[in-house]
């Protein structure tokens, strides 16, 4: 992807466009993460005439590849800048994706009545495939179908193929993105909010294997540098826990063949409990387990790549963010997810870099926040049941701030 092949729009609180970024004034990092909140940062000359727009709360930038929309998103934070060399100043503006949306709510036991602290259901529970049900949490949580008090502005249903294996959901106050993440393990899917026309609309695709046609090496010139860590499964066996006291309390023990082959590997024998008090249906209790095998259960082989600037399977046209793509590293081949992009571009031109698998095994700091969010999802779990769940739960997105 050349400079050119991208646009940078801001937009207003109402999500209407007001202005174009040329690409000569572009100073721009964005990181896209798969089933989860991006992030972006901009530098403008203060004297640009789309500066006051951008500072203004609410406002945002919509930014376009090739052939989609790669992310769009609200500014969180600007800060001016000036100094000798710079009399006049800049501003530097970070935000992140539309997905955000999704960390700031939190799946109601009764969606229909917009006030936590009167909810008078136990739980919120939906059966279907796993991609309808994914638009059915959103749509009556946040979405058309939502009370206006919680509606978000400007939201809009994407389309639902009814992708996935059949499954039972029960919700009271999770997170809404941790709960359609553990749902698009089961089925295989990626989902995300972005801006197109005047509206956002929420997403959801299949994870598209390109394994056959995108094969990014080193050697033949796609990749200008590559990284790759191998890792022990995060767990091998999970003991899913459901309602009763002691004795008496539902246990279930999930495990894989590869968790199992990994265990045999890596001669570890990795164990798991899920709390799972929140219901007593056999089929809710399988589930947990398999969304725990589907994200720890194996070893995990994780690959940073830097494509080529010039070659012909480019980043945002031939593949991208949610892809399953073939890496060759120490003359093997891997298949792996792409699970992160981070994208600039500036006056020496457009740059990609992509991190395929758990991005996890590079970054010390994406380390700490999936630590944080598996441990925000225990404690959701663990006080579901109680009074003040509500507002815990809402203090704990608050902490994580909106990454899940």
């Amino acid at each position: 992807m050349r400079l050119q092949d991208i646009t940078v729009e801001v937009r207003d609180k109402s999500l209407m466009r007001v202005g174009l970024i040329r690409p000569e004034e572009l100073d721009l990092s964005l990181t896209d993460n798969f089933n989860n909140v991006g992030s972006w940062a901009l530098k403008l000359a203060s004297e640009h005439p789309l500066c006051d727009t951008l500072r203004t709360p609410g406002a945002g930038i919509i930014v376009t590849g090739p052939d989609d929309v790669l992310l769009s998103g609200p500014m969180v934070t600007s800060q001016f800048a000036a100094t000798p060399t710079d009399p006049g100043g800049s501003v530097s503006f970070e935000g992140v994706s539309d997905t955000v949306c999704l960390a700031d709510a939190l799946a109601f036991p009764d969606p229909s009545n917009p006030n936590g602290a009167t909810q008078t259901l136990a739980h919120d529970v939906r059966s279907g495939t796993a991609e309808s049900v994914m638009h059915s949490f959103v749509r009556y949580n946040i979405g058309p179908s939502a009370p206006s008090a919680r509606r978000k502005t400007g939201l809009v249903m994407g389309a639902d193929g009814g992708r996935g294996p059949s499954v039972t959901k029960s919700a009271r106050f999770p997170v809404l993105g941790n709960l359609l993440t553990e749902l698009a393990l089961l089925g295989n899917l990626g989902f995300r909010v972005v801006q197109r026309g005047a509206s956002l609309s929420f997403e959801t695709f299949v994870v598209r294997d390109r394994t056959a046609t995108i094969r990014l090496d080193v050697r033949n010139g796609t990749l200008s540098g590559q990284k790759v860590a191998i890792s022990p499964p995060g767990a091998t066996r999970a003991i899913v826990a459901g309602q009763g006291e002691l004795t008496k309390r539902q246990f279930l023990q999930v495990d894989t063949p590869e968790s199992i082959a990994a265990e045999a590997d890596w001669g570890r024998r990795i164990e798991r409990f899920v709390d799972q008090r929140n219901t007593n249906d056999w089929k809710e209790l399988q589930q947990a387990g398999d969304e725990v095998m589907a994200d720890e259960g194996f070893t995990a082989i994780n690959v940073q790549v830097v494509p080529m600037e010039d070659t012909s399977m480019r980043f945002g046209k031939e593949w991208g963010l949610g892809d399953l793509l073939t890496v060759v590293v120490d003359d093997q081949e891997l298949n792996s997810v792409v699970t992160g992009a981070v994208i600039k571009a500036d006056r020496d031109g457009f740059k990609v870099g992509a991190l395929l698998g758990d991005a996890t095994g590079f970054d010390a700091d994406a380390a700490l926040a999936k630590r944080v969010t598996n441990t925000e999802t225990r404690i959701s779990q663990l006080e579901r049941n109680s009074a003040s769940e509500a507002s815990l739960a809402s203090d704990q997105i608050m902490r994580i701030m909106g990454v899940w």
